[in-house]
């Protein structure tokens, strides 16, 4: 899980640092070709790490719900006494 982890990070840094070097080209070139290209790799710098927060947060919430869903009840000493009689 830790590998997973580290290599999940090292992706989405390459792939933040590439998406601002891409909006920096963009708005430095000025074109009007390149407008909706900034535009999606500005809004994408935004969107990319509110939903890898949301992913992180949905696996832990995830992780400490791993218990069995239905938990049958315990039975008590006195129905089992009551039982015997």
């Amino acid at each position: 899980m830790k590998k997973f982890r580290r290599i999940g990070a090292i992706i989405i840094i390459i792939l933040l640092l590439s998406l601002y070097l891409i909006c920096f080209g963009a708005a430095v070139s000025g074109s009007e070709k390149l407008q909706p290209l900034f535009k999606i790799t500005l809004g994408m710098t935004v969107v990319l790490p509110v939903l890898l927060y949301a992913f992180l947060l949905f696996l832990r919430m995830a992780k400490d719900r791993q218990g069995p869903v239905l938990i049958p009840p315990k039975e008590t000493e006195g129905a089992q006494e009551g039982e015997q009689s």
